[in-house]
């Protein structure tokens, strides 16, 4: 067969498997997953509504503005009905794969190229938590509002004179800071590429509504810090170890993000082979010599600093963290499109195109077994909390609950008692044994 018969083969082939992914997805969290740690404690807070207290209510560093009217608009729609939820994350999933095939074929012109910015994203081990746990909105608010800051940025590029665009930019460019940690260093990335002329030593409009989000930003976070942070992530402690930092940052580039999706099973002497392999041929092929493009330049840019600000507050919870593979989905969707902009300038044919083509078809199967590696050991304790749930749900009026502390299937620690989740299931009487009844 000719190359072109090959190359729409391949074509076809790639976006049959990334709606099998979708689907699979889909299908999978509904047989076996129920809410997470974190999705429980997430839901007793909305349950709990203290109105702007709990709008401004922080996770450790992380400022969820944005996730908690979500997260409450589906708790009063769905209650303790996990589907639905599931559903919104499936939906938010393919929003972003939908913005990274726009984008990059925006930039390259080419449903090749677009196409496999979206298979090498669909899925993999790195982000099965991030669809499959509720807590995920926070990460995909995150990226799609940095994906629509980006989608903005280029639509100024082509229309500079509609000072509409500039608006939204500036609000478009603090949502994701106010979605999930990551986000609130968002605006310097873009800034550094598109909000500077570095030939005119001028900063342009672009560069001053990224300048002005990030200065919004920084208000409002530390108008809301207080003592809402624990100690551990005590923002004048960040900073007192940068080797600490630098190495977080390599450990979660080269392992979490780039190796898991070169090897998404857990084999470290295979993913640190591929990783040589990588290196081998960026080498041999010169490619990086066309990362003077602004856009390749970018998604290197975000990939690095999305790391950076992961490792500022969370180094000293050991190296243990960087491995923790929800990090990875926010910076993928800019590296796939960095790297598709990069292979659009290269412009490789023939048996080279195909080849390529072949790397992000086969990381979609291999991605499938990866999952299941963590999927079969991550839905143990969503399996016993939906029992705990319909118990709970079942307790009618008149019967007596001690109330114990949470099962540590569900928090680990014991910090909240029953009465902190008994909000959750809508009931309009107090179940808790009083001393008589005892």
């Amino acid at each position: 067969m000719k190359g072109l018969e090959w190359k729409n083969i391949f074509l076809i082939l790639g976006w049959i498997l990334t709606m099998a992914s979708a689907v699979m997805l889909y299908r999978q969290g509904i047989d076996r997953v129920y809410f997470h740690q974190d999705d429980v404690v997430e839901l007793a807070v909305v349950a709990d509504w203290q109105g702007w207290a709990t709008l401004g209510h922080m996770n450790n560093e992380h400022l969820n503005i944005t996730f908690w009217p979500l997260l409450r608009l589906q708790w009063i729609l769905f209650g303790i009905n996990f589907t639905p939820y599931l559903s919104f994350n499936i939906f938010l999933h393919l929003t972003v794969l939908l913005l990274i095939f726009l984008i990059t074929h925006k930039l390259t012109k080419s449903l090749l190229w677009a196409s496999l910015s979206v298979w090498g994203m669909v899925i993999n081990p790195n982000w099965f938590t991030v669809v499959w746990w509720i807590t995920g909105q926070m990460f995909f608010l995150t990226t799609i509002f940095a994906l629509l800051t980006y989608w903005v940025i280029l639509k100024i590029k082509e229309h500079p004179e509609n000072g509409f665009w500039y608006f939204l930019l500036f609000f478009l460019a603090t949502l994701p800071g106010l979605s999930w940690g990551v986000g609130l260093t968002w605006p310097i990335w873009p800034f550094l590429i598109f909000g500077v002329d570095y030939l005119k030593k001028r900063i342009n409009t672009i560069g001053y509504m990224l300048v002005a989000a990030q200065v919004t930003l920084a208000l409002i976070y530390f108008s809301l810090v207080g003592s809402n942070l624990g100690v551990h992530t005590d923002p004048r402690q960040w900073l007192t170890n940068p080797l600490a930092i630098i190495n977080f940052v390599a450990v979660g580039i080269s392992n979490t993000l780039v190796g898991r999706w070169l090897w998404p099973q857990e084999n470290l002497k295979i993913r640190v082979a591929c990783l040589l392999v990588l290196l081998i041929i960026i080498l041999i092929s010169k490619v990086y010599k066309k990362l003077s493009d602004r856009n390749v330049l970018f998604g290197l840019l975000v990939t690095v600093g999305s790391f950076v600000t992961f490792a500022i507050p969370r180094w000293r919870f050991g190296i243990g963290q960087a491995m923790a593979n929800y990090y990875a989905y926010f910076p993928l969707p800019f590296l796939l499109i960095s790297i598709a902009v990069l292979l659009s300038r290269v412009k490789p044919m023939g048996i080279k195109r195909l080849l390529i083509m072949a790397v992000f078809l086969i990381h979609i199967p291999l991605s499938w077994i990866g999952f299941e590696e963590w999927a079969s050991e991550w839905v143990v304790r969503p399996q016993q909390t939906k029992a705990y749930f319909q118990e709970l749900d079942a307790t009618q009026p008149g019967k007596c609950l001690e109330n114990r502390f949470i099962p540590e299937y569900i928090v680990p620690q014991n910090i909240w008692r029953i009465d902190f989740l008994w909000p959750i299931f809508k009931k309009d009487f107090d179940p808790f044994c009083k001393q008589e009844d005892k």
